[in-house]
């Protein structure tokens, strides 16, 4: 039997409650969604996801945030962020997905996956490094794998592209197969 982290047990329970009294809302509508409506996202949208201060990303009306990285199944935090390797590893362990936003991501995201801790923890080296700078590397796990994901930009993207981008990222990680069981 699966256990469920409790933080998703209490999501869970709580996105139940909202969704009871937010479709009474719903039932009554003066106006239909334009063509130039922005369509939902697939995953993101029911993810509670964590940004950090200094991000200055406009976030989506639909993209549940909350104020405490323990409460985030997905964390948003800038390339440069403080969190050490040691908090990265317990992260991506309890099955969160992490996001570094910014000009030193990959050089943040490298620095973790190239750790004793993350080789001790995983079966991979989550290595990414290739041509080109990324903006956003997004990395979470698949068994005992982490996939990694590297994003970039001709220009700099609008915020609501980048959330497009993340729950791409969360998508695919869904769907993804631990190596050698696909």
């Amino acid at each position: 039997m699966e256990r469920w982290p409790r933080r998703k047990v209490v999501y869970a329970a709580g996105s139940g409650l909202v969704g009871a009294f937010a479709g009474c809302s719903s039932l009554q509508t003066d106006s239909k969604p334009s063509d130039t409506e922005e369509q939902t996202f697939k995953r993101l949208d029911r993810t509670a996801v964590y940004v950090a201060d200094g991000i200055g990303f406009t976030i989506p009306p639909e993209v549940e945030t909350v104020s405490r990285p323990q409460d985030a199944e997905l964390l948003v935090l800038p390339g440069d962020t403080n969190a050490d390797t040691r908090q990265a590893v317990e992260w991506l362990t309890d099955d969160r997905t992490l996001a570094l936003w910014g000009d030193d991501a990959e050089a943040t995201w490298l620095t973790w996956m190239k750790s004793r801790e993350f080789a001790n923890a995983f079966e991979n080296g989550g290595y990414l490094d290739s041509e080109g700078d990324p903006r956003l590397v997004v990395g979470g796990t698949v068994g005992q794998w982490v996939i990694p994901y590297r994003y970039q930009w001709e220009s700099e993207p609008s915020d609501r592209d980048v959330f497009r981008t993340l729950d791409g990222s969360l998508v695919d990680l869904q769907n993804e197969t631990p190596p050698g069981r696909g």
